[in-house]
């Protein structure tokens, strides 16, 4: 019987936001039981604590002996343009590096508020993604409706499937709790949706090595998005390193990226 389980959702607690968070999380939790639970033919009636899903939502390690890195770098967030707001992304260095080259380097947020508010936020938005950073310019529901990358999104379903032709999958036992053990996984996901979904892999048993650039950080997330897994460098760029991505590849059940669409074929794959 392939007929997903019946779930049931228990507590009350919400995360504060203007969008249905907890909801999202909850839902999101369900789902991923359903199929862990249609694979291994477990059709008893599944339950999703709403108060545990929101905690897995937001950080589940606090250190002890030391002081926990703020997740964002110090000149990340919302700032005020000349005619509305637009959110800067600076996390990662070569995006903090484009800021820059589009705003200068400041000493304090106060001093990069300032050098915002002389730019229009549509031309700041642009300027910024021109040279490779991460800007987005705050519009109201109405204006994103309107927008050529809104009405692209809206066309798009919520979830899409191609199904290709593929090899006859492999024979694992599905033991008990962790039903994926033995399954290989390649994870090339960056921040944060796709090492959350390879991280619930490795929970139910599979082997997941996570592969990075050389020089690739993300010191604030590593201990949550890196749970039950492998990490290694490789370089697809080289020579050396794209000969063992694919010998990798090759041996691998399950390859997760998130990647643009048009990455893997920049690199010739």
């Amino acid at each position: 019987n392939d007929a997903a389980p019946e779930v049931h959702f228990t507590g009350a607690q919400r995360l504060v936001s203007a969008f249905p968070v907890t909801e999202l999380a909850a839902t999101s939790m369900a789902l991923a039981m359903q199929a862990a639970a249609t694979l291994t033919g477990n059709a008893s009636r599944q339950r999703v604590d709403m108060r545990l899903a929101s905690r897995w939502f937001q950080q589940t390690f606090q250190p002890v002996n030391r002081a926990a890195p703020s997740l964002w770098d110090a000149f990340a967030g919302d700032y005020a343009a000349a005619n509305g707001w637009i959110r800067l992304h600076t996390n990662a260095p070569h995006h903090r590096a484009a800021m820059e080259k589009v705003l200068g380097t400041h000493a304090s947020r106060a001093d990069l508020a300032h050098a915002v508010s002389r730019w229009d936020k549509t031309a700041l938005e642009q300027a910024i993604i021109d040279v490779g950073g991460c800007a987005a310019e705050m519009r109201s529901v109405e204006a994103w409706q309107q927008h050529p990358q809104g009405q692209s999104v809206r066309r798009e379903p919520l979830i899409a499937q191609s199904l290709q032709p593929q090899a006859a999958a492999p024979d694992w036992p599905l033991p008990g709790l962790r039903p994926l053990k033995g399954v290989k996984v390649l994870d090339l996901t960056r921040i944060i949706a796709g090492p959350v979904a390879t991280r619930f892999l490795a929970g139910l048993g599979a082997d997941v090595l996570r592969l990075d650039p050389p020089g690739w950080q993300e010191p604030t997330l590593e201990e949550e998005i890196t749970l039950g897994k492998r990490c290694a460098r490789l370089d697809l760029k080289s020579a050396t390193g794209r000969r063992i991505f694919e010998q990798l590849l090759s041996q691998a059940d399950v390859l997760i990226h998130g990647y643009r669409a048009d990455a893997l074929s920049a690199l010739g794959y």
